[in-house]
């Protein structure tokens, strides 16, 4: 199994708690980990090293600071907003890995892995390029801007199971960088909205389970089926609870983070549980968003008593955040 992650230096706290707790769930799987280094220091490659190597496992560290420099003066307009422009890394991941590498599972760093992904990776992707889990909640307004349907599936890619032989092929990493470039490298959510539009009708759903936002532990299965039209046609209510209480997968793609001191969030212990077994074992929550914690949780408590409240939130957030 090959496995992917992005990380710059201050995320690699994060990205070892994930690697670890990969593979604690699949020690009889041969793994091979594919760091693509945003600035990652000696000192931290080593600790990472020592870690994975402990496991007998391999991990291998590709530098990629000349290609994120590189990617600013190529791309017109380029704003990655809040997030970092390591998360455009994912889509480069056919030049950059060795050729013998054909196949891929990319996850991003704010991940757990708490049972075997080995179903997972060996789904064949036949006609598909990848597999990647819905993400029901993204904004009606986003889906327009990158011409998906109401009707059609917007995938979240913090999970990315890719055939990188036909990526390859297909020239996809040209398809997506024309994309943003026609686009003014203006979109919300970067390259998880390129991902969307070049690889629309070519994506393989899979289950919440693979790729467990973990806000959607306060959401209703009948919320999320009225906030996407397609929600339901991949995704039972059985299939919805079990991702909710037994998730292979848990993606913390939301402000409530367990590295956060004051955070509430339903899954902090998993994150906990696996920190112990890293480099990074002991580190102290970060400090400064006790407040913000707190009324964020209560934001998700309301999510499930009155889903109205929220979605009056997240309204706001996109028209004030987002569109500016």
């Amino acid at each position: 199994m090959n496995i992917v992650y992005a990380s710059d230096e201050g995320y690699c706290q994060h990205m070892a708690v994930s690697i670890v707790s990969l593979i604690e769930h699949n020690k009889s799987e041969q793994l091979t980990f594919h760091i693509l280094s945003d600035g990652i220091s000696m000192e931290k490659e080593d600790q990472l090293r020592a870690m994975v190597r402990g496991y007998g496992k391999k991990i291998v560290f590709y530098p990629i600071e000349h290609l994120m420099e590189e990617l600013r003066g190529q791309i017109y307009g380029l704003d990655t907003g809040r997030f970092r422009i390591t998360t455009l890394a994912r889509l480069l991941m056919g030049s950059i890995l060795p050729r013998m590498v054909t196949k891929v599972l990319y996850l991003d760093c704010d991940t757990v892995v708490l049972r075997s992904i080995a179903p997972l990776y060996r789904l064949r992707l036949e006609e598909n390029m990848a597999a990647m889990a819905a993400e029901p909640t993204i904004y009606l307004e986003v889906k327009e801007k990158i011409g998906l349907t109401e009707e059609d599936t917007y995938f979240n890619a913090g999970m990315l199971l890719m055939n990188l032989s036909a990526w390859r092929l297909e020239d996809m990493e040209a398809n997506c960088f024309a994309y943003y470039n026609q686009m003014g490298g203006q979109l919300p959510f970067n390259d998880q909205d390129v991902l969307n539009h070049v690889l629309k009708g070519r994506i393989r759903r899979v289950g919440q389970t693979y790729d467990f936002i973990t806000n959607y532990y306060y959401f209703r299965y009948e919320t999320l089926c009225a906030k996407s039209a397609s929600f339901a046609r991949g995704e039972s209510k059985e299939s919805f609870h079990l991702a909710k209480h037994h998730p292979v997968i848990v993606h913390f793609a939301s402000d409530e983070r367990p590295w956060n001191r004051g955070n509430l969030n339903h899954y902090t212990r998993a994150y906990d549980k696996y920190l112990k077994k890293t480099p990074f074992a002991g580190a102290a929550r970060v400090k400064g968003k006790e407040a913000y914690m707190a009324l964020y949780h209560a934001m998700n408590l309301a999510t499930f008593l009155c889903p109205q409240v929220r979605q009056y939130i997240s309204d706001r957030y996109y028209h004030e955040q987002i569109e500016k």
